[in-house]
């Protein structure tokens, strides 16, 4: 156990190699790794005061009534930042796992970040369910079913998806589309779940997730904008003040429904970049979550107002 943990914690060498090395399998490697931390073999200390101890994180806890809230030192670009941020999201998530999870997941680049900075690990009976359809975006970006797949199979958990587009033409098809059998499956799943994991978007014209991802067009974003919509959730739009807006697009999302998604004891958002401050003071002042992780210099902007 304690070359094992030498070679991972020491040496950097990945649980792969390392299973290659001693002729055993992956999720040998990583019940060994846990069971040192359990037994005192291993023990981690994070030194970092720009934890949910710092000034900003404070500040935006006690204003929005959030259970915690990271902020990150800014990096020298926005790239670095992001991938800094989401690292924090992953180890974070790790206090979380236990038997029987029931794991809801977004979409998007934090998410997908988020997902590939976390380690293999190994619950009992837990679940990851997509929270959103999305057939029918760009080709070259992960969506929210492969994304689910990653993180069930990194957790040996089953994994639930919505094979479904993200918005469909109408209320009535929506209705329709509910009840095939695997669609409606994921769906219900999304009912029951313990915690999830969910990106945050501006539907400014320049910043909309929405739009870049095809998902919609650029009329649609710009009727959606005019609206006076300024955060996306979850496929969702909602206005300054975080309600949800009453307008068609809404309404035909293919997703877990709104009031269920509030009914998810935590809701932890992963958003970074001044573009996105309104977006998310929306999100915080509408509680859309619990808990956040951003960067230094967006917090900053969302505690200006």
């Amino acid at each position: 156990m304690i070359e094992i943990a030498k070679s991972y914690y020491i040496d950097e060498i990945t649980q792969s190699e390392i299973a290659v090395r001693y002729k055993i399998s992956r999720p040998t490697v990583a019940s060994i790794l846990k069971e040192c931390k359990k037994r005192g073999i291993v023990e981690i200390r994070i030194k970092d005061n720009s934890s949910h101890y710092s000034p900003l994180s404070q500040q935006l806890v006690k204003k929005y009534g959030l259970q915690t809230a990271f902020v990150i030192p800014n990096e020298e670009n926005d790239a670095l930042t992001l991938t800094k941020t989401c690292r924090y999201a992953a180890l974070f998530f790790t206090s979380f796992l236990k038997d029987r999870l029931r794991i809801g997941l977004g979409w998007g680049t934090s998410l997908y970040q988020m997902i590939q900075a976390f380690e293999h690990s190994s619950i009992s009976g837990g679940e990851v369910i997509q929270l959103m359809g999305g057939l029918g975006g760009a080709p070259n970006l992960p969506d929210g079913s492969e994304l689910a797949r990653i993180l069930a199979s990194k957790l040996h958990a089953r994994c639930f998806t919505l094979l479904a587009p993200l918005f469909v033409k109408s209320e009535s098809f929506k209705k329709s589309l509910l009840l095939e059998k695997g669609i409606r499956e994921a769906y219900e799943k999304t009912k029951k779940l313990d915690i999830a994991f969910v990106g945050i978007s501006s539907n400014d014209l320049k910043e909309s997730r929405l739009l870049q991802a095809g998902f919609i067009s650029q009329k649609e974003a710009s009727e959606i904008y005019n609206t006076g919509s300024c955060c996306e959730l979850c496929g969702y739009h909602y206005d300054s003040h975080g309600r949800l807006m009453d307008i068609s697009a809404n309404r035909r999302v293919i997703g877990i429904e709104p009031q269920t998604y509030l009914n998810i004891p935590r809701r932890i958002g992963i958003a970074c970049g001044k573009p996105k401050a309104n977006a998310i003071r929306a999100a915080l002042t509408g509680k859309l979550i619990t808990d956040i992780f951003t960067d230094e210099d967006t917090a900053g902007l969302i505690l200006k107002h």
